[in-house]
């Protein structure tokens, strides 16, 4: 479990790096841009035309992406599943590995929980609300 959330910090790291180089090189780009309508325009007018031009392309990359949903509703939710349903494979991966390596440890604690919930109505009244709402 403590290598998956290093993996995961490491993969948040990294799509941070990527993002902030991806800022950059679209500050680049529009200083560019910039410094190409200054050659035909004064430079005010140099500024707002740029700042225009990407307005207008972040518009249709908003509108392509909003049509692109709307065409598929349940492809989100699909995704959605397929993830959860992969974390929940590894988690059970990482507690099957967990409990055999320690048997006794884990038939004790099974044992332990089971009478637990055998003895005490109220935590069984409150892990078969726990399970109603989650179905």
């Amino acid at each position: 479990m403590r290598r998956f959330f290093g993996r995961l910090a490491i993969s948040i790291a990294l799509i941070v790096v990527a993002l902030v180089a991806l800022l950059i090189a679209v500050g680049y780009f529009v200083f560019a841009l910039y410094l190409w309508l200054v050659e035909y325009l004064i430079p005010p007018a140099a500024a707002v035309v740029a700042g225009l031009i990407v307005l207008v392309l972040a518009l249709v990359l908003a509108l392509i992406l909003r049509g692109s949903r709307r065409r598929d509703p349940d492809h989100a939710v699909t995704k959605a599943a397929e993830a959860a349903a992969e974390l929940g494979s590894l988690f059970g991966d990482k507690v099957q590995g967990f409990a055999n390596m320690g048997r006794g440890t884990s038939l004790l604690t099974a044992l332990a929980a089971g009478f637990a919930v055998g003895v005490s109505p109220k935590l069984r009244g409150l892990l078969w609300r726990i399970i109603k709402k989650m179905t």
